[in-house]
């Protein structure tokens, strides 16, 4: 299966370009300011666990959920 690429890439605080469900949860595993640290966790075990393309979709959609609201999303894009 092909890998989930972020479309365009996300930018978050730091300068850190997202585009793979990888980068993701590497983002998310280092990031411990996290003001909602049970949907951190809920998010990241939906990262890891995504095998399926909609699973690998519901993850993104997750993942850039849970950056918005702990407000570490510049844009999407580069």
């Amino acid at each position: 299966m092909t890998e989930y690429k972020f479309d365009p890439p996300l930018r978050l605080v730091g300068n850190i370009v997202v585009v793979t469900l990888d980068d993701a949860a590497g983002f998310v595993r280092g990031y411990k300011m996290s003001k909602r640290p049970v949907m951190q966790d809920g998010v990241l075990r939906r990262l890891e666990r995504a095998d399926s393309e909609h699973q690998q979709n519901e993850a993104a959609t997750a993942f850039r959920g849970w950056a918005e609201a702990e407000g570490v999303l510049v844009r999407s894009g580069l």
